[in-house]
């Protein structure tokens, strides 16, 4: 009977699993239905980027102006120059603890500019942005790990105890006939225990089709391909599964617009889509994975989940929870121009691929026209030359020229009018606004000076600048989540080796911190010139300041200064270092200490005093008490002593008629 209620448990939950990964597929349909649109604009914008001829006319000139992909490549080293050019550049602000705030950016700044590629990282994120329009960016966890052992087939008892102090206690241990022992060791070692962002292709990223911005999105579905080796290392499927999968897979092709363009332009670059390996343990599987919310349970409540599950063959790997301590979807996403109430932004292209269109029909005009001129070319007036000379003129030998000089004419290309060049000009300064590039100098180079010698930044500058803010929010994010990741995943010794004293004891608490607490300032070379002018300026002022302000104030600034100049061992000794006072200041503060030991002697015996006085007040307040009680008592006494006479008195007056009456009956018996 038990044995028929665990089937049909075991059977309702792989009914129940089975439609919700046929209700997880449909969102995958909906979602990819969604996208077919903005991936054909991807594909136009990066036709744009690569120069792909647009016109088949024989007539026209092959020329294709890359303006593009020009104004991309001049622009991707000013915006990543921020985020790769200092050893410390990711700020965080804690308004709640500036140690702990100190803690959480070391450990950031380590992780970013050392345990993490962030120059791939920076040049795959900004290639994306601006050929694309988006770039999504997919946050994790890497952890691997190997068991080392050790083993020894004889040791003795000293041996083996000596050894179990250095490596624990044994895996296995077995006594040999000879009195010693065989013992066997088997330890893990930790590989790598770390963050990981990686860059999405947009054509394998779905997101929520009804979702118009993030908060409103419920869940993000990502196609990655893995091998069957990698599927049977992450043990997201049963042996059963694999097998199924081995029987049954085949060439792993691009289902998308994107994908499918993609791959045929990679071709030209080595890249072989009908590549399959021979063996079965190399080849890839389309894998979906799902992260988002799901009523799992039927209660009616969506949890955070994630589940996998096979593309092409109907193999559904599993459902688990979320494993992110946010419990967030781990996707987050950046835009070069944000369309209102999207999750994807327009690119570069969409705003100069008018003007690549332009320059480069101009160009062709300019190409075919001097192609058509008669450059090179020598017209001899009829009779100018006698036949030796004109024999000798066409073989480039000297010639004679018998009738007048100017009977030969030089061919030259046809005049073109200066509009041409007014409108390629235009369109230039037209691209480097909308770019942020100058050809003039470099995008993030100082502006212009007003009268008051502020810095003021051109319209070029501050586009250049908002691109770099809205990376610098991206990236934020991401270092949030890692935060929180670090919490839980890291290793004790690990933390040991980052972390000494106090900065443990911050680490450990950093959880309260949320994310409006965490701001990332990486600064540019504009607005960093830009705040070292500010500081100059107040520096100026030091004289001033410095009779009302804390000297503390102005070391903060040169400190700061010395940050925004990359200097930060310098920046971290001026604020550590304590200035030792001078014999004058010895003297004073001996005096300071002496007045106060006096002062402190004074209130002691200004104390003393008071304690006595309030003795004697209390001794006095004592006797006048007792004297008061006396009083009363005496008081008490003579109102008793008159009640009696007066008792008496009654009494008296009550028993006088008797004593008369006695009296005369005595008289009466003696007479």
């Amino acid at each position: 009977m038990i044995d028929e209620e665990i089937d049909k448990e075991e059977e309702s939950k792989e009914e129940r699993e089975k439609k919700i990964f046929s209700n997880l597929r449909y969102d995958y349909k909906k979602a990819k239905d969604a996208k077919s649109t903005i991936d054909q604009l991807i594909n136009e914008w990066n036709d744009l980027y690569y120069g792909k001829k647009d016109s088949d006319r024989p007539e026209d000139s092959k020329l294709i102006i890359r303006e593009i992909a020009k104004q991309i490549e001049w622009m991707k080293p000013n915006i990543t120059e921020p985020f790769t050019s200092t050893s410390n550049p990711i700020r965080i602000n804690c308004a709640i603890n500036s140690g702990r705030a100190r803690v959480m950016e070391k450990w950031s700044n380590h992780q970013f500019t050392q345990d993490f590629d962030r120059q791939t990282f920076m040049e795959q994120l900004t290639d994306v942005l601006l050929r694309e329009g988006t770039v999504w960016v997919k946050t994790g966890w890497e952890y691997t790990e190997n068991i080392v052992e050790q083993a020894f087939p004889s040791m003795s008892m000293e041996e083996l105890l000596v050894k179990t102090e250095e490596l624990g206690e044994p895996d296995e241990l077995n006594q040999n006939e000879d009195g010693t022992f065989s013992v066997e060791w088997k330890k893990t070692k930790m590989l790598t225990n770390r963050p990981t962002g990686d860059i999405c292709r947009n054509e394998h990223v779905f997101p929520d089709p009804s979702a118009r911005t993030d908060k409103e999105c419920r869940f993000v579905i990502q196609k990655s391909y893995y091998t069957i080796s990698e599927l049977k290392k992450k043990n997201w499927c049963s042996e059963k599964q694999l097998n199924k999968l081995q029987s049954s897979m085949g060439q792993e092709r691009e289902d998308t617009a994107l994908g499918s363009v993609r791959d045929a332009d990679a071709r030209n670059y080595g890249y072989d889509t009908g590549y399959q390996p021979k063996d079965k343990a190399r080849r890839k599987i389309a894998v979906l994975e799902y992260w988002g919310e799901y009523d799992v349970n039927g209660d009616g409540i969506a949890e955070q989940i994630v589940a996998r599950w096979a593309e092409r063959e109907t193999i559904d790997f599993g459902i688990e929870e979320n494993p992110m301590p946010s419990k967030s979807i781990p996707f987050y996403s950046e835009v070069f121009s944000s369309r209102p109430f999207s999750l994807w932004g327009n690119s570069l292209a969409y705003f100069l691929g008018d003007s690549q269109r332009v320059k480069t029909g101009i160009v062709r005009g300019i190409m075919n026209n001097m192609a058509n001129a008669n450059n090179g070319q020598k017209f001899v007036t009829r009779g100018a030359l006698d036949y030796v000379n004109f024999k000798r003129l066409r073989n480039g030998d000297r010639h004679i020229i018998v009738n007048k000089p100017d009977s030969i004419v030089d061919g030259s290309y046809n005049q073109l009018p200066q509009s041409v060049f007014q409108t390629l000009e235009l369109f230039t300064r037209e691209t480097q606004e909308l770019s942020g590039v100058s050809s003039g100098g470099p995008a993030l180079s100082q502006g212009n000076t007003s009268e008051d010698n502020t810095q003021q930044l051109t319209m070029s500058q501050q586009r250049m600048a908002s691109i770099v803010r809205g990376i610098e929010n991206l990236l934020g994010k991401i270092v949030y989540e890692w935060l929180l990741m670090a919490k839980v995943f890291l290793d004790n010794s690990q933390i040991e080796q980052m972390f000494t004293g106090d900065e443990i004891v911050d680490y450990m608490s950093f959880e309260s911190a949320s994310h409006s607490h965490i701001k990332m300032k990486i600064g540019t070379d504009v607005t960093r010139n830009v705040r070292i002018q500010q500081i100059n300026m107040l520096m100026q002022q030091s004289k001033v300041l410095g009779e009302s302000l804390p000297p503390e104030q102005i070391s903060n600034l040169v400190a700061e200064m010395y940050e925004l100049y990359d200097m930060y061992e310098e920046a971290r000794a001026l604020r550590e270092y304590k200035p030792e006072p001078s014999q004058e200041q010895l003297q004073m503060q001996q005096m300071e200490l002496q007045a106060k030991q006096l002062e402190l002697q004074k209130m002691q015996l200004e104390n003393a005093k008071l304690q006595a006085e309030i003795g004697q007040i209390t001794t006095q307040g004592q006797l006048n008490q007792a004297d008061a009680q006396a009083t009363v008592m005496y008081k008490q006494a003579q109102t008793a002593e008159k009640y009696a006479k007066a008792e008496k008195q009654s009494i008296d007056t009550a028993l006088k008629p008797a004593e008369v009456i006695n009296q005369m009956k005595q008289n009466k018996g003696n007479s």
